[in-house]
């Protein structure tokens, strides 16, 4: 409940803030990127505490993106096709993975927009508007879910919101693809 209360804070505040001044009047829209901040309720401290508030952990390549709106919050909605489930159960071999924002904007403490053709581990659960009613998305937990696969191939390199002291910065490929990976 917390965390759900922290998303409507956040979103709330983000879209009090659009377009006015304090005095009434209409604010104008900085030239380039446009800034996009958000608060996290905590930041997780290992793999297996991300698992733990996950519905699944997948290994999947970002095929394509969209661009939406949510309650007049921009999101990108992108589709992960999935290689492996290394924990959990997902319906489909194709996820619709929703983040907050989209490439063009600044984006502060948030995860960074998944990248085309790019592989990825990613923590994921449902996204839903009430309690019992999926909508098909997922959302990457926590905002810091996300383990991007290196160019080398050797590793999968932290890419999830924020500087967690104590989430691990990569992945070795051999332990992600191990039975240990998640216990």
């Amino acid at each position: 409940m917390l965390k759900k209360l922290a998303l409507i804070a956040v979103t709330a505040a983000f879209l009090a803030g659009c377009g006015s001044t304090p005095d009434g009047g209409t604010a104008a829209q900085p030239e380039g990127k446009t800034d996009l901040s958000a608060s996290r309720v905590k930041d997780y401290a290992s793999p297996v505490e991300l698992r733990a508030e996950s519905t699944a952990v997948v290994r999947g390549t970002m095929e394509s993106s969209t661009k939406d709106k949510l309650n007049n919050l921009p999101v990108t909605i992108s589709k992960v096709r999935v290689q492996h489930v290394l924990w959990g159960k997902v319906p489909s071999d194709v996820l619709a993975v929703q983040q907050v924002g989209d490439e063009t904007m600044k984006l502060h403490d948030t995860g960074a927009i998944l990248g085309k053709d790019r592989e990825y581990v990613l923590f994921v659960k449902p996204f839903q508007l009430a309690p019992g009613k999926d909508t098909g998305r997922w959302l990457i937990t926590g905002d810091q879910g996300t383990f991007a696969r290196s160019s080398d191939g050797a590793t999968f390199e932290f890419a999830g919101a924020g500087n967690p002291p104590e989430l691990p910065r990569t992945l070795r490929t051999t332990v992600v693809e191990s039975d240990a990976f998640l216990n």
